[in-house]
């Protein structure tokens, strides 16, 4: 008898060992779950993000290539001034001379 009661005794501890293990695997699961939504949502986030920066730089590069063709024509202008202003000096040179 008491080793049949040893046997059942036995058969209850591994029926809640095999329910607290089914409890654990659920709850595994659906943290796991919840992980990944969240990551999920994050990784939504992070490209829109991104986005949102690429879409800034391209602006900032746009301005600054404007920029840049602004300020080329401005040294181009300058040069062509200067260059005027020599040959006026130049031919008021000659003309004093001759």
């Amino acid at each position: 008898m008491s080793e049949q009661n040893g046997r059942v005794d036995l058969a209850r501890q591994v029926a809640v060992l095999e329910e607290r293990m089914n409890t654990i695997t659920e709850s595994y699961d659906r943290g796991w779950k919840l992980l990944e939504a969240k990551m999920g949502e994050d990784n939504a986030k992070r490209d829109t993000e991104f986005a949102k920066l690429r879409e800034d730089y391209a602006k900032r590069d746009a301005e600054l290539a404007k920029r840049d063709k602004n300020i080329s024509i401005q040294i181009y202008a300058v040069a062509f001034g200067i260059v005027i202003v020599i040959l006026g000096i130049g031919g008021t040179i000659i003309s004093l001379l001759v």
